[in-house]
């Protein structure tokens, strides 16, 4: 079996570069193809590896401008990238969306703007991300965009959280164990506040700057910092409420910034109840949105192929109104079961449909059915400790596997890129580059 080279932590772009060339040119896999992986990838037999690449079936446009921007600060250290990851329980857990914003950030050494959405998932008592967790005091009533008997004001983030409490607080903490220095010394909190009568103050010894508008407030801190509490305080004696949508927090200019959106069990018209969502998106300024919504649309028996396109198209519409020059992503729905027991062959549709609208939007496609073995392959992946029971979800180990397909995909898409501007041509890899070690 032939070695993988395996990276750690901080390597350039051209290093990036070369090791592809490198490895395209004069190793076979241990997946007996021509495909170099960025990060070790275990080998399953019933991975299509051969297949793990980015497909544009019309213009890619968007991608390029995404890709032009990326080029300019690895090599410049100029300029950022803002991504936006919308999805379901796959990406609310936060694990497949993290080691994608780890993988990203750490591209070209720490490219880090700071973590992005936040919002204090406890109080609709459902589970939060690793990587940070936000404590509350005060009464709150939440209302997710899945829904469907609740009514309400929502956001980008399709979630929100609302009290009428004297006084509350809300204390965001970062995990101590996150590889990458998440501090952050900005802040800008989504809210809805109709009667005026509530005042939002952090610690005045850390404010350096304050602004906002009417739905946000924006804190620029003195320093950065690991944990804030903000206090919310009610003028005395008047009625009203104070609704969260979300908090973003970032800790530079430069850098990625990867905005992780997911509601447990989200489908696409989940979404389009989010009266905000085109307004807070723009302010997001996404240079790509990755759209993972599909899985819970297609389960069940009266699954509508036409009903579904029909709904993404309302979606797009409004992303491509808010964000018209970014470039666009779907990723195909995972192989799944219905009920635990039934092969869901709506996977199929929804595949078929994603490469259609791909091709009327100018987007791009990651095959995640296709690469993870097709129809039936989630019994597999349950097998090899990849997939959990219920035939739907994956493991800790699954997800972080998938990441690392969809960046390596993404990454070989981006030296493609390259080769085509000329970028690389005279790229060649240090004989002895410490960043780089091969697998054992």
């Amino acid at each position: 079996m032939n070695r993988i080279w395996k990276i750690e932590h901080r390597f350039s772009l051209a290093a990036v570069a070369a090791l592809l060339i490198l490895l395209a040119g004069f190793t076979q896999s241990v997946f007996a193809q021509d495909e170099a992986y960025l990060y070790r990838v275990n080998p399953y037999n019933f991975i299509r590896y051969d297949l793990n690449q980015m497909h544009f079936p019309a213009e890619r446009k968007g991608m390029e401008r995404f890709y032009q921007k990326m080029e300019k600060l690895m090599t410049t250290g100029e300029g950022r990238i803002n991504i936006v990851h919308i999805g379901g329980s796959h990406i609310q857990a936060g694990t497949f969306s993290g080691q994608m914003r780890q993988r990203l950030q750490l591209a070209d050494g720490e490219m880090s703007a700071g973590w992005g959405y936040m919002f204090p998932y406890r109080i609709a008592r459902t589970n939060s991300p690793f990587g940070y967790y936000i404590r509350y005091t005060g009464a709150w009533q939440s209302f997710r965009n899945v829904e469907r008997r609740k009514s309400g004001t929502l956001g980008v983030g399709g979630i929100s959280a609302s009290t009428n409490s004297p006084k509350a607080e809300l204390t965001i903490l970062l995990e101590k164990e996150n590889t990458i220095d998440y501090r952050f010394n900005k802040l800008r909190i989504y809210y809805e506040n109709k009667e005026n009568n509530y005042r939002i103050s952090i610690d005045s010894a850390l404010v350096k700057e304050k602004s906002g508008s009417v739905n946000y407030i924006d804190l620029m801190l003195k320093e950065r910092v690991d944990s804030l509490k903000i206090t919310l305080t009610k003028s005395a004696d008047q009625p009203g409420t104070f609704t969260l949508f979300g908090i973003n927090t970032e800790s530079g200019t430069k850098g990625v910034l990867y905005h992780s959106i997911g509601i447990n069990g989200a489908y696409v018209p989940a979404f389009l109840r989010c009266q905000l969502f085109g307004e807070q998106l723009a302010d997001l300024q996404p240079d790509l949105v990755i759209l993972g919504l599909g899985i819970n649309d297609a389960y069940g028996r009266r699954f509508s192929q036409s009903r579904f396109e029909d709904n993404y198209a309302q979606l797009v519409t409004e992303i491509k109104r808010a964000a018209p020059n970014a470039a666009i992503i779907f990723t195909t729905n995972n192989d799944s079961f219905l009920y635990r027991r039934y092969v869901n062959r709506n996977g199929e549709k929804v595949r078929e449909s994603m490469y259609g609208m791909a091709e009327k939007y100018d987007a791009g496609v990651w095959d995640m059915f296709e690469v993870m073995g097709g129809l039936n392959s989630i019994v597999l992946w349950q097998r090899n400790g990849l997939a959990q029971s219920d035939k739907i979800h994956f493991t800790r180990e699954g997800y972080l596997l998938l990441a690392d397909l969809f960046f390596t995909a993404i990454m070989q898409d981006y030296e493609a890129y390259l080769k085509t501007t000329n970028k690389i041509s005279s790229i060649q890899l240090p004989a002895n580059d410490e960043h780089f070690k091969p697998a054992e």
